[in-house]
């Protein structure tokens, strides 16, 4: 049996770090491209811009602390006008910023200090994601919507068609409300919805998921201070009611 080849060096993925400190920045760079990765870097939103200007890549690690724009801002950006896959930066005790990275795009978040195998662990995971989401079908049709109270998501593109509105959810925003409506009428916990949603353990001071429902409730609820669609189950976490709620091919 012949040994497989491996994969041509312009074939494996791109990864730009943008990263202010230089030292945090020479570690990420030096083990990503012992891991096989072409890695580029960048200490400012010029920098990272520049970058991308250059050739175009797969995933950004993106610092929150940075002079000038912040990671939330260039987040914002990346979400708008690049097809990539977006890791945030944020230190242990900022649990705001990693909720805020969720809302403002990103895909997931790695936590300083951290190790090496979790950040490649977290890059993989989100690639794997980036790369079925561009196999997928780019059109409704065909495609398996969920309706819902009135409402359809496509949860192949994140759009959400509610009371003759149309608009694109976020990553995180469209796999919560898919899966709760995929389990309408079964109370979710926290912890489950950890899991699945942002694919990471459960910690009590995590309020991750409880931001992104109330984000979700903005935009489905008639009045989001008295929610009918996207109610608490008090002591265990959330639920979308069955009733009205089935699937469409």
């Amino acid at each position: 049996m012949l040994d497989s080849q491996p994969a041509p060096a312009d074939s494996k993925p791109r990864i730009l770090i943008v990263e202010d400190d230089p030292f945090v920045r020479d570690i990420l760079d030096i083990y990503l491209s012992s891991e096989g990765y072409r890695v580029a870097t960048a200490g400012s939103g010029q920098e990272m811009r520049e970058r991308l200007a250059e050739q175009p890549v797969d995933l950004v690690l993106m610092d929150v602390k940075l002079p000038g724009e912040d990671g939330f801002t260039l987040t914002r950006y990346l979400r708008s006008h690049h097809k990539v896959g977006i890791i945030i930066i944020t230190t242990r005790h900022e649990t705001v910023d990693k909720v805020v990275g969720l809302e403002c795009g990103a895909d997931d978040y790695v936590i300083k200090p951290f190790e090496e195998r979790e950040v490649l662990a977290r890059i993989r995971s989100v690639l794997r994601r980036v790369s079925e989401q561009a196999a997928a079908p780019a059109t409704a049709p065909g495609g398996v919507q969920l309706s819902f109270h009135g409402m359809t998501l496509d949860p192949d593109n994140g759009f959400l068609q509610a009371n003759g509105h149309g608009q694109t959810l976020t990553g995180h925003e469209c796999r919560l409300l898919a899966h709760l409506v995929r389990h309408a009428g079964q109370p979710q916990d926290r912890e489950a919805l950890m899991t699945q949603v942002l694919r990471r353990s459960w910690s009590p001071l995590d309020r991750s998921i409880d931001v992104l429902i109330t984000r979700l409730r903005q935009k489905v609820e008639a009045d989001p201070r008295h929610p009918a669609i996207i109610k608490t189950v008090r002591g265990t976490g959330y639920v979308v009611p069955a009733q009205n709620q089935s699937a469409q091919n």
